[in-house]
């Protein structure tokens, strides 16, 4: 008998050794994919995340006959960083000695092509508006202009910004186009039957957000989206605690914040320069970080979700005032493109809620969960000062 229950003791503290065997294997597996979670924030501080006037440009074309007018928009920034130059460099009597550099390097990489051949290039000119680089050109087409082709493989390349796209308006015999040119979509083909679709919006919304697929992988393999800030933004959110559907909630704040105003902007009633909204944004996540990592956040994630999304966006609302878009397109592009924020902000809480849950979850990953609040908040007063600049 006495060697029967020594038996089933040694059994038991077999079993209780296996178990915690599990348990020290399950701890470190996750200690692992937290670590390679506060690596990858430490890898986005090492390099400025792309401010997002980085990310748009705006190209107006003019077809009169046989004459086409086009305008080139662009920051500052980015002109500086295909002229190979300092921004500061760049003011109003320069930006015109790089103009036929800025030219060569953007739209006239391809040729404007009219069904009856190529058009020729003229005298490209540059002015600075503010934080804007304007390139304006007028182009000679063989004959009267009823349809174009372009390609931009410097959008293709990814010259200034993976997530680089350029917003289209076009005016072809008479007739209006609206048009997106990115990554994936590097060419132009217009008509005078052809028309954006909602989709088109619905996609740039979710590349806005850092979401898409493609935005992960680069030439040389894994790497971190331009879309990081917002991502870090949601991150912040979801370490301050609650369930998946509470977080997806509190998430959508964002979303209500950023129609407001973009429909605000959009109709002319409000539109602050984004050399103020930028540093904004940054400062935002800053805020979000400190309050998750002191844990005086719980009663009012949503409202500052909220208040996040009302500055996050005036940046593409800025993008649609330089369209001139007309009621229905307008509000086809507003409510395309919040859906697509809305859509790629589901996808990436949907990615990292198992992992933060879990680390909530167990107390001894609380200060893990702290140290990647912290790393966030510096990421965000790092993004801040830079944009200052």
């Amino acid at each position: 008998m006495i060697e029967a229950i020594h038996g089933l003791t040694g059994d038991r503290a077999r079993w209780t050794e296996a178990i915690r065997g599990l348990t020290v294997g399950r701890t470190r597996c996750v200690r692992r994919l937290a670590f390679a979670l506060v690596l990858l924030l430490g890898l986005g501080l090492a390099r400025p995340a792309a401010a997002h006037p980085l990310d748009i440009g705006y190209l107006r074309i003019d077809t009169d006959g046989a004459t086409v007018s086009i305008g080139l928009d662009m920051h500052v920034n980015a002109a500086a960083r295909l002229a190979g130059v300092d921004p500061r460099t760049l003011d109003a009597g320069a930006i015109q000695r790089y103009a036929h550099q800025l030219a060569n390097a953007t739209y006239r990489v391809a040729p404007l092509t009219t069904p009856a051949g190529a058009c020729q290039w003229t005298t490209a000119r540059a002015a600075l508006h503010d934080r804007t680089t304007s390139l304006t050109e007028t182009v000679a087409c063989p004959v009267a202009t009823r349809s174009i082709r372009w390609a931009f493989p410097f959008v293709g390349e990814a010259r200034i910004s993976p997530t680089f796209q350029v917003l289209v308006k076009a005016r072809i015999a008479g007739q209006e186009h609206v048009a997106i040119v990115d990554k994936t979509r590097p060419s132009l083909e217009l008509t005078t039957t052809s028309a954006i679709g909602l989709g088109t919006f619905v996609w740039t919304g979710v590349e806005h957000i850092g979401a898409a697929p493609g935005q992960w992988r680069g030439p040389s393999g894994w790497k971190l989206p331009d879309g990081l800030d917002h991502i870090l933004f949601l991150l912040a959110l979801m370490l301050a605690g609650g369930g998946l559907l509470r977080i997806l909630g509190i998430v959508s704040g964002f979303t209500l914040g950023h129609s407001i105003t973009l429909a605000l902007s959009a109709l002319h009633l409000i539109r602050p320069p984004a050399a103020l909204i930028e540093p904004l944004i940054a400062l935002s996540i800053a805020f979000v970080a400190a309050e998750a990592f002191l844990g005086k956040f719980e009663g009012h994630r949503w409202k500052v979700a909220s208040c996040f999304g009302l500055i996050h966006g005036f940046g593409f609302a800025t993008a649609l005032n330089q369209l001139d878009l007309s009621t229905g397109d307008l509000v086809s592009a507003l409510f395309g493109y919040n859906l697509g924020v809305e859509l790629g902000q589901v996808t990436i809480v949907l990615a990292t809620a198992p992992l933060i849950l879990y680390l909530q979850r167990h107390r001894h990953f609380h200060p893990l969960v702290r140290g990647v609040a912290a790393a966030i908040f510096v990421a965000g007063v790092y993004w801040f000062f830079q944009r200052l600049g």
